[in-house]
């Protein structure tokens, strides 16, 4: 599909059909999508958790206030950032970047990132917290817009007791954190929504130019 004509088709799906399942090819095209999503400065601190088990989709319902998206959609994807930064964090994504571009870490340019980075994330716990949750909204975005692309169905979820969840799934062991359930697959013909016309600002409302 053309973007604009994809962006038109997608919504929030809140019925899916629970019988149609996205193929294996469908699923490495979203892992891929996420892997090239932009982050700042290029770190990726964070975990894209693949939920394909029904016995773990159930665990999840209650913790996500019983949303039927949850178990009728085919794949679940908990969008998780880590939990604080960590100096090795800095150092694997150093190594790996000299060796993507066939340099050694001791080369000035690395030196000189490897700074930048370590500078720049020289900021309290809870502010970092929050610039991580922010790249997980950025690959969220990039994510619904790959999706719609695709022809894949879609649904982004904040409602769910984060804390629980984390404690269930064992990503605060991990040093995780859950920030968004994804849940993806293919809308159900009685979804309520498909009743309801998308409605957005005009774009005189929303635009200015200076």
């Amino acid at each position: 599909m053309d973007v604009i004509e994809a962006l038109n088709w997608r919504y929030a799906v809140k019925k899916f059909n629970s019988e149609k399942k996205l193929t294996e090819e469908q699923v490495d095209r979203i892992k891929q999508a996420l892997q090239l999503t932009p982050t700042s400065m290029g770190l990726q601190l964070m975990k894209f958790v693949m939920v394909e088990s029904e016995a773990v989709k159930q665990k999840i319902t209650p913790i996500a206030y019983n949303q039927p998206q949850i178990e009728d959609a085919s794949h679940l994807i908990v969008m998780c950032r880590k939990t604080d930064v960590q100096p090795k964090d800095i150092d694997t994504f150093i190594e790996t970047a000299a060796a993507a571009n066939k340099m050694e870490v001791s080369n000035p340019a690395m030196v000189d990132y490897d700074k930048s980075l370590r500078v720049s994330l020289s900021i309290p716990e809870e502010q970092q917290k929050i610039w991580m949750d922010n790249q997980v909204y950025i690959a969220l975005g990039n994510l619904m817009t790959v999706c719609a692309i695709e022809g894949i169905d879609a649904c982004p979820m904040e409602g769910f007791d984060r804390k629980k969840l984390n404690e269930e799934l064992g990503f605060s062991e991990q040093n995780l954190d859950a920030v968004v359930i994804f849940a993806l697959g293919y809308r159900s013909e009685d979804d309520y929504r498909l009743k309801f016309k998308k409605v957005r600002r005009p774009l005189e409302d929303l635009f200015e130019t200076i």
